[in-house]
């Protein structure tokens, strides 16, 4: 069997075990596959995986993960509450905030909530809120102690318990979002994703580890500052891969306000167990709301980072 053929039967069997389990195709598989099938764009994504199994999303709601946009969007503007906890990754935060600020066209109320403790870095959470504060984002702090700090899921209850927004994300540190990202999520957020329940995953540009923390380690800008046209810089980085959309890891989990504070009863999780590289506060959000839903967004970067915890400053 030469190398393509390999290649191909490799990309089939996940593809069927993707399939199976509702997740979308891949999308660099998608090229070995798309002979076999004349509707690949439209595998279906309303099976989604729960805590007790296998179980279907009616269609209406999620038609196929083309996912197009209604010619008319309803007018007005809603709250999505952007969920933030960092420990010594400041400069990638700066990043993702001076995406956040760079938005275009009809962007929803943002509330970026960073989850943070006091002196961890130089500059220090705290230095980069005060700055892009200054800047004109709707920053909300929400502390945790030194105890604390390596517990992601304890500092998301925390914020899941406070927040009264229409829509929550919960989101990495080291996230970058394309100019439109948010005009182009309200939009769906407000027609076809409007009666979700379950936790939406989306897609994201998986960087090349070893190329951003090289590229951190010789950035001799003065932080915090503003990264001018953010995302069309992190955009020619090198990609590992693009996924997320099917599995719903927690750099992308998204969820209705209501079914956070009714369903969920404002917590992601009851045992809040997370460290470093266990984070399963991820999972228990996904299985208290019934499960999982992929969903299409504008581009996202993630500047990814080696695995060995926050123990230096990046």
């Amino acid at each position: 069997m030469t190398r393509e053929e390999k290649i191909k039967v490799r990309a089939e069997r996940v593809r069927k075990r993707r399939e199976r389990l509702g997740m979308p195709p891949l999308e660099r598989d998608l090229p070995y596959y798309a002979a076999l099938s004349n509707n690949v764009s439209n595998v279906a994504s309303d099976i989604v995986k729960t805590g007790k199994g296998v179980t279907e999303i009616p269609k209406n709601i999620i038609p196929s993960i083309c996912h197009d946009l209604p010619n008319v969007i309803p007018e007005g503007k809603i709250t999505i509450e952007i969920c933030i906890h960092c420990f010594r990754y400041q400069k990638r935060l700066t990043w993702m905030l001076s995406s956040l600020l760079q938005q275009k066209g009809d962007v929803p109320n943002i509330i970026v909530n960073i989850s943070h403790t006091d002196d961890d870095g130089d500059p220090t959470t705290e230095e980069a809120c005060r700055f892009f504060k200054e800047k004109g984002l709707n920053i909300v702090e929400t502390k945790v102690t030194r105890e604390e700090v390596s517990n992601r899921a304890l500092a998301r209850n925390k914020q899941a318990t406070a927040t009264t927004a229409d829509w929550i994300l919960f989101a990495d540190s080291d996230m970058v979002y394309s100019e439109y990202f948010f005009d182009d999520l309200q939009k769906r957020l407000k027609t076809i994703y409007k009666d979700i329940e379950l936790v939406m995953g989306a897609d994201r540009h998986s960087l090349d580890d070893q190329f951003c923390i090289k590229y951190f380690e010789q950035d001799n800008r003065q932080y915090p500052c503003v990264i001018e046209d953010v995302a069309k810089v992190a955009s020619g980085f090198k990609v590992k891969w693009v996924t997320g959309r099917g599995t719903c890891p927690g750099n992308f989990q998204l969820i209705n306000g209501n079914v956070l504070r009714g369903k969920c009863k404002g917590k992601i999780t009851d045992r809040a167990g997370d460290v470093w590289r266990r984070t399963k506060g991820d999972r228990a959000l996904r299985v208290r709301a019934g499960g999982r839903i992929a969903i299409m967004t504008m581009p996202q970067y993630h500047l990814n980072h080696d695995r060995g915890g926050p123990d230096i400053q990046r």
